[in-house]
């Protein structure tokens, strides 16, 4: 377990590989923990970190520190606390895909590339009651998965901290942000999620600095396309032209004889 200090909180973080920095930050349902298969994966690679946002995992629980933009200076505060050269990579997913979108928006001289896994666009709030109880009870109610990876640390997080990330980010219309995003972004989305749903027909077209995919998968495409997503990831952050052109390959699958 590695922790940096920000005044009087601390983050969790975990670390693999080297080269470029690639950040993972994770969504409203677990930890850090769920990134790992692709950590190890692009660690060839990169040097691949994922951090635990306030009221997740093993970072502080402090309520003044659970919203947007306090994650949005918390990616900033990470990245200085650890010495982290610019730009970053960013890969986020659902509530990280949120916090990735705005630090890019606000820094654009500091991302190179950036990944946003299930944000929901438009924007909408899923129905109170399947908000209700701790988050585990959510997690089975809602999204009908099983992953050993998001269970592992549903504990962790205060309620208070995922209460107030499904209303900030289910409740915020980002695609204004996406029409010309301020760096070059690859949507991705899982055909089967159940609760994020797909971008609208402007969005989902490709355009200059966008793209957007759709891999066999729900809620945690990482976990259920595990190959191809991160063969997706790999190829969309080696791309040196317009990322419209990025798209999940079938010759990506191991082939069995």
């Amino acid at each position: 377990m590695s922790i940096t200090t920000v005044g009087d909180k601390f983050i969790h973080y975990e670390m693999l590989g080297r080269g470029e920095p690639l950040i993972f930050v994770h969504g409203w349902l677990g930890s850090w923990r769920y990134w790992w298969p692709s950590m190890q994966a692009l660690s060839t690679h990169y040097r691949t970190l994922a951090l635990d946002l306030w009221g997740f995992g093993d970072s502080s629980k402090s309520s003044d520190s659970y919203s947007l933009d306090k994650y949005v200076e918390m990616i900033e505060q990470f990245i200085d606390q650890l010495g982290i050269v610019r730009p970053v990579l960013l890969v986020g997913h659902n509530l990280g895909a949120a916090v990735a979108l705005r630090y890019a928006g606000a820094r654009p001289h500091a991302v190179s590339r950036l990944v946003a896994v299930a944000l929901p666009v438009p924007a909408y709030l899923p129905n109170n009651r399947l908000l209700e109880g701790d988050v585990a009870g959510v997690l089975a109610r809602v999204l009908k998965v099983s992953h050993p990876e998001v269970e592992t640390e549903l504990h962790k997080t205060d309620l208070a901290a995922f209460n107030q990330a499904a209303v900030e980010v289910f409740g915020t219309d980002f695609g204004p942000e996406l029409v010309e995003p301020a760096v070059p972004t690859l949507l991705v989305y899982g055909n089967a999620d159940t609760m994020v749903q797909y971008p609208n027909s402007e969005l989902a077209a490709p355009a200059p600095n966008r793209a957007v995919v759709r891999l066999d998968a729900s809620h945690f495409p990482m976990l259920e396309d595990t190959a191809r997503f991160n063969r997706l990831i790999l190829e969309f952050m080696r791309a040196e032209n317009d990322p419209a052109g990025v798209t999940p390959k079938e010759f990506w699958q191991r082939r069995v004889h």
